[in-house]
């Protein structure tokens, strides 16, 4: 392999797609680990306190859950 197709390569624009895939793969996984977080909190804070609209705030809670689990699927096949 001659060095310039290793540099031409490595400066390609697919590196820099892959490069770009990871970080969003990564990103959106720290966004749903995140919502899980908040849901399992929600869940503590729940028990702990008791009101008639807790029900608005687990609503929150999943539609988050949910919209984090689809962006991250769609970023591991669209991105």
């Amino acid at each position: 392999m001659d060095i310039s197709q290793f540099f031409n390569f490595f400066y390609s624009r697919s590196l820099l797609d892959i490069i770009f895939k990871i970080i969003v793969i990564c990103l959106s996984l720290f966004y749903l680990l995140y919502s899980f977080i908040i849901s399992k909190q929600v869940k503590i804070m729940d028990k702990s306190l008791h009101d008639e609209f807790n029900f608005v705030i687990f609503a929150v809670c999943s539609i988050q859950t949910t919209i984090a689990f689809i962006l991250f699927i769609f970023s591991i096949f669209f991105a």
